[in-house]
């Protein structure tokens, strides 16, 4: 070869190769009907990674950037951010937090272990939702989505900016391997939720598109796609890799706006935020984590975290007993203003707390027994004397919003309950219908003769009678029961309720346990009785299901903690789920709680609908709260020093 055509090669390689590596170090943009899937930003030289090429992923004209299961979103393409955040807020800072118990995992979604606080921080899901509207998701790792009109299939096209906290791109291949990882190894509620998917195929580095079964008639289950959206990303290379199941203290890579910076187990967990964070500047974040740094440090209990409050070892702290906001707020930081107390009545979903009763064992199995026991607690007396009167009893799983069921059944909600006629007792399904569940009550002076007696009738109706101060059933077998307790807080409750209930013959033994044992023992189902905190939101769905569902009653770890295994329960479980339109889907919540409650498989405990909470002025500044919204400290507060 002649040295001019040696020359001449030399340079066409070096071409090729500079072309080749910029053609390799940027995304393609690709533009359909005015959606861009743009170039990447370059990795932060602190997590850089190699140059990546990602193919061109062209958006359908159906894909969008948000989907609502009923109505129409509220906020339009080209929404600034959304209304309860600040987006001026001033990022910097640290915000210190505590909260009572221990953990020992880093994983949310495993049954082993008790997770630490705050770890959604550390992980993006593929869609958001506006805490305005239940039922409306808007796209964060998703950039568009295309849902397709019968709920069969959702596609889901990926930011291309989407990093996760090592630099290294957010891919269909993530999507794939987290729910496929969490269908296997997670906890028992993923399983069910992906057990509906029919196929998974990857349509380009940025493109997946999900298929799901048809159910028996042959429709699709309308919430599905939803829970798929709300599924937090978690990278494939280290989840395929990881003892996923057994994973402890091991971080897992994610790609929200903080990562973990420091542990000690069981004592403290600190985040640091992410500056590089990519989605930044996105509508659905702006005016969201504006701290530099979270921490978060454990107590053992309420005493030792409240006195850490007082001398300004946190920076906020959120009152749950009424009675120690009554009188216990009288430090000297409250009094010259560096400390302030407020207090706002809310129309968010609450914190419902019943005793439920482990319906594995053979003694709850009569209603009337399980009725008895209820009109054995004195809610009233215990408010009056305990809690200033400062809490309420709640007569629904959904106390405080609209999805508790009031007043006689009507309409949809008793044509739904009516269609169980064959295979309620009459009498039951005549009181049920006409009558809302109403909790026992008393005058609040100690007085429940009254109460007692009707419990007593009832006793004797389901075969224990009283002989010798002893409530015994036909062989002569004591009735005796367990409460197992974690909270020191709810001692003078369950001491109380022994008291009630000695004076029927009943033995209520009161286990104090710590938090570790404790979960143990409820995963594995080995207690009587135990006090469950309920936490619907205002767009139930197939977690009602996993709740109620028998198959659910005897899986470790499962969400069915009182171990119910009523067909009616479930069947109407399912119907909250498969709700085609809004007034159906009320009507079928109504249904669902108004039977759950009547059936008494809880006793009702407390709810409150106050925010009660103390900060120090100088550490935490808040967007104005909306009652519809509420309080979130942690996502939408800011460091006032930052401002300056």
């Amino acid at each position: 070869m002649s040295f001019k055509k040696k020359v001449l090669a030399f340079l066409v390689i070096l071409l090729l190769a500079g072309l080749g590596y910029i053609y390799k170090g940027s995304y393609s943009a690709a533009k359909m009907d005015g959606a861009v899937i743009s170039p990447t930003s370059a990795p932060s030289p602190s997590s850089a990674i190699a140059p990546q090429h990602i193919t061109q992923v062209p958006i359908p004209r159906t894909a969008v950037k948000a989907i609502a299961r009923f109505g129409q979103p509220s906020y339009a393409d080209g929404f600034t951010h959304f209304k309860h955040a600040n987006p001026d807020a001033p990022k910097g800072g640290t915000l210190r937090l505590s909260t009572i118990g221990t953990f020992d995992t880093l994983n949310k979604d495993i049954i082993k272990g008790i997770c630490a606080q705050g770890i959604l921080l550390c992980y993006d899901p593929l869609m958001v939702r506006s805490a305005s509207e239940p039922f409306t998701l808007y796209g964060l790792l998703a950039e568009y989505v295309d849902l397709a009109p019968d709920g069969s299939s959702i596609t889901f096209y990926l930011n291309a900016k989407a990093r996760f906290h090592d630099g290294s791109p957010v891919t269909a291949e993530d999507v794939q391997a987290t729910i496929e990882t969490l269908r296997d190894k997670g906890l028992p509620r993923y399983r069910q939720y992906y057990s509906r998917i029919d196929k998974i195929e990857i349509q380009g580095p940025l493109a997946i598109k999900i298929t799901f079964k048809a159910g028996e008639n042959q429709e699709y289950d309308p919430e599905i796609p939803f829970i798929i959206a709300l599924t937090k990303i978690l990278k494939k290379t280290q989840i395929e890799t990881l003892d996923f199941a057994d994973s402890g203290l091991t971080k897992i890579i994610g790609s929200g706006p903080y990562q973990i910076s420091q542990v000690d187990q069981g004592r403290s967990l600190t985040y640091q935020r992410n500056p590089h964070y990519w989605a930044k500047d996105l509508p659905v974040t702006r005016g969201y984590y504006n701290f530099d740094t979270i921490r978060i440090e454990y107590f053992k209990n309420a005493q030792s975290q409240f006195q850490a409050f007082t001398a300004g070892e946190y920076d906020v702290h959120f009152e749950t007993n009424p009675n120690q906001w009554q009188i216990g707020y009288n430090f000297p930081a409250l009094k010259d203003g560096r400390v302030k107390r407020m207090e706002i009545d809310h129309h968010r979903p609450v914190a419902v707390r019943t005793i439920i009763f482990n319906m594995r064992r053979p003694i709850f199995a009569d209603i009337r027994l399980r009725k008895a026991f209820a009109l054995a607690f004195d809610f009233d007396t215990l408010n009056k004397m305990v809690f200033f009167n400062g809490m309420r009893c709640p007569h629904s799983l959904f106390a405080n919003t609209f999805l508790a069921h009031q007043g006689k059944a009507e309409g949809k909600e008793a044509e739904i309950l009516k269609g169980y006629s064959a295979q309620l007792e009459p009498d039951f399904l005549k009181q049920m219908l006409e009558n809302p569940f109403t909790p026992a009550t008393t005058a609040g002076n100690g007085d429940q003769r009254e109460n007692l007696a009707k419990a007593d009738a009832l006793l004797k109706q389901a075969g224990w009678h009283l002989q010798n101060g002893k409530r015994l059933n036909e062989k002569g077998q004591p009735l005796t029961v367990e409460l197992m307790i974690k909270d020191p807080r709810l001692e003078k409750i369950a001491l109380s309720f022994k008291e009630s209930l000695k004076k029927l013959g009943v033995e209520l033994s009161v286990r104090m346990m710590d938090t570790v044992q404790y979960e143990n023992r409820v995963v594995e189902s080995d207690f009587d009785m135990i006090v469950h905190t309920w936490a619907n939101s205002l767009s139930p769905g197939n977690e009602q299901i996993y709740y109620f569902s028998a198959k659910n009653a005897d899986i470790k770890g499962s969400s069915n903690y009182i171990g119910i295994k009523d067909p009616i329960a479930e069947d109407l479980a399912k119907g909250v789920a498969n709700a085609r339109n809004k007034e159906v889907f009320v009507a079928a919540v109504h249904a669902l709680d108004r039977y759950i409650m009547h059936q008494y498989f809880q006793i009702p405990l407390s709810y409150e609908n106050t925010l009660r909470w103390a900060y120090w002025v100088d550490h935490l500044a808040i967007p104005e709260i909306d009652p519809e919204v509420g309080l979130d400290v942690m996502n939408l507060g800011w460091s006032p020093s930052s401002a300056s």
